[in-house]
């Protein structure tokens, strides 16, 4: 039996507050599409189980969730570059059931909606998933306790502005991160597969802070949102990106050169914010 990833989906591969169901309006989150390629690379089976309820409040159909996860689909492969004939998602579950619906068809509750396990139960049998050797991640309790349910290790993905004790103290996740691609890494470490995925190559490089100056919790938030804000518009694929009271480690697809130039447009870019704001610089020799 093969080990597993549950995914949940909206706010955690694709940016979604409300009812989805027009294609068009797909837009895959920073880091979603390189976390999914990572987790493949090191031989995960990858399914997706959300919950859709839009259908059972007839805000649309179920075509209407097929042609969305088509399009996501679509998307993953061309971010992530994957090339292989199998795809990245092996399985997209989805429950159209919701006991307070308006569609008569779908107005009953359901074991496959979270936060019950049904999904990632016949995922698990349909596909050989050891389930004691897989993980859940979503942005929601309900995507946790599923996880739990079915006995699964579980990662909660939180905005990195609510990465901190309070969240930690009140999820029962296994561990909580920024999004996809953080805990994609936090698998691959925790299981022992670190090395994965095999990019062309990969490059090291860090920050060093002022003292004091990443004491706050908000400044350090800046500073994570301005690095992928950064990688996002200059094409540069984040692998890693840790921020803490020292400074920040970056590693990057590609070479030596490019993570340095991409560390000091950082410096510059959150030097001129600090100063903008009346503070005084945040980096060593920066």
């Amino acid at each position: 039996m093969k080990s597993g990833v549950f995914l949940d989906r909206d706010n955690t591969i694709l940016a979604n507050d409300g009812d989805l169901g027009d294609p068009a309006l797909v837009r895959i989150l920073p880091g979603a599409a390189w976390g999914i390629r990572a987790l493949r690379e090191a031989g995960y089976c990858v399914v997706v189980v959300t919950n859709q309820g839009g259908v059972a409040r007839g805000l649309y159909s179920e075509n209407d969730v097929d042609a969305v996860h088509a399009r996501c689909e679509e998307l993953l492969t061309r971010e992530a570059e994957w090339t292989r004939s199998e795809p990245l998602i092996a399985k997209w579950m989805y429950c159209p059931f919701h006991p307070n619906g308006t569609v008569a068809e779908y107005r009953r509750e359901h074991p496959w909606r979270k936060p019950a396990p049904g999904m990632l139960l016949a995922a698990a049998v349909e596909l050989s998933i050891d389930r004691a050797k897989s993980w859940m991640i979503g942005d929601q309790e309900r995507d946790v306790e599923a996880g739990r349910s079915a006995g699964c290790r579980t990662i909660l993905i939180t905005p990195p502005s609510r990465v901190e004790a309070e969240v930690r103290a009140t999820s029962c996740a296994d561990f909580v991160e920024a999004d996809l691609l953080h805990a994609s890494h936090r698998i691959l470490r925790m299981d022992g597969r670190d090395g994965a995925p095999i990019w062309a190559q990969t490059s090291l490089t860090k920050l060093l802070a002022l003292s004091g100056r990443l004491a706050d919790a908000n400044t350090r938030n800046v500073i994570q949102a301005a690095a992928h804000a950064l990688a996002e518009r200059e094409g540069v694929r984040l692998v890693r990106l840790t921020v803490d009271e020292v400074g920040v480690d970056l590693e990057i697809v590609g070479s030596e050169i490019v993570a340095l130039g991409f560390a000091a447009e950082l410096r510059r870019n959150t030097n001129h914010w600090a100063q903008s704001h009346g503070d005084l610089p945040i980096w060593v020799n920066g």
